[in-house]
């Protein structure tokens, strides 16, 4: 396991937090798949 790697719990610590702070849920989808490094294709790249 790399030192990058998120455990299940950790994600969601981090997905509380962020909706603690007023993001939406997919602001927080989107800065937790940005930490891991996970990228959703975009509309732009056909």
């Amino acid at each position: 396991m790399d030192n990058e790697s998120m455990t299940k719990e950790e994600m969601q610590r981090f997905l509380i937090k962020e909706a603690q702070r007023g993001a939406t849920e997919i602001e927080a989808y989107r800065n937790l798949m940005e930490i891991l490094g996970i990228e959703f294709p975009s509309e732009k790249e056909h």
